[in-house]
C-alpha cells in the first residue's frame, strides 16, 4: 500500500492544504473517517464505498447546517492531489462543498498516477455523470488585492483516506 503513487497523492494533497492518510484496509479507512467526523453534524453520501459507515454526529435536516460532508469518489490523481466526484441519486453535489470539512475515501484502484490518466478514466465512464467536481485541497479564493481566503466557496479542510481494494 505504501507505493509511490499513494505517497505522491498524499504529498501533493498536503501541498494543496489537504490531508491524506494511507490505510491498510477499507474498514480502517472508514474508521478513520468516523474519527475525523467525530460528533459533528454530517452529510454522508449514499456511495458504495461508504456502505456500512456510521458516524456519531446527527444528519442535519438542512444540508446548509452540516459541518462535515463525506463522499466516495469517481477517481483521484496523485500528480495533483485531485479528487473527482460525480453526482448521482443519493449523492448530491452539495455534500462536498457546503460543509466546512470534506472527508473522502479513495480505493487504490481509482487512484491514477497522472491528472491526464484520471481525465481519461472519467471519459470512459458509462453512464457519464451529469456533472463532475474536481477538488484539489481546501477551497481558496483570491480577492482583488490577491489576498487568499480559505473556505470562501467550499470546505476549509479536505481529508482523504486511501485504502487497498485489490
Amino acid at each position: 500500500m505504501n507505493d509511490q503513487v499513494t505517497a505522491l497523492f498524499r504529498d501533493r494533497l498536503a501541498e494543496a492544504g489537504g490531508l491524506g492518510e494511507l490505510t491498510a484496509s477499507r474498514d480502517e479507512a472508514l474508521a478513520l473517517v468516523r474519527e475525523w467526523a467525530g460528533a459533528r453534524r454530517a452529510l454522508v453520501d449514499e456511495h458504495p464505498d461508504l456502505k456500512g459507515l456510521e458516524v456519531a454526529g446527527p444528519r442535519p435536516a438542512d444540508p446548509w447546517d452540516a459541518e462535515v460532508g463525506i463522499t466516495g469518489v469517481l477517481g483521484a490523481a496523485a500528480e495533483t492531489g485531485t479528487l473527482a466526484i460525480g453526482p448521482a441519486p443519493g449523492r448530491p453535489r452539495g455534500t462536498a462543498v457546503l460543509p466546512g470539512v470534506h472527508l473522502a475515501v479513495v480505493p487504490r484502484s481509482r487512484l491514477y498516477a497522472g491528472y491526464a490518466d484520471l481525465i481519461a478514466a472519467l471519459g470512459r465512464l458509462a453512464p457519464m455523470p451529469s456533472g463532475m467536481q474536481l477538488v484539489t485541497g481546501p477551497s481558496r479564493s483570491g480577492d482583488i488585492e490577491s489576498a487568499m481566503i480559505q473556505g470562501m466557496h467550499g470546505p476549509r479542510a479536505v481529508r482523504v483516506a486511501v485504502y487497498p481494494d485489490a
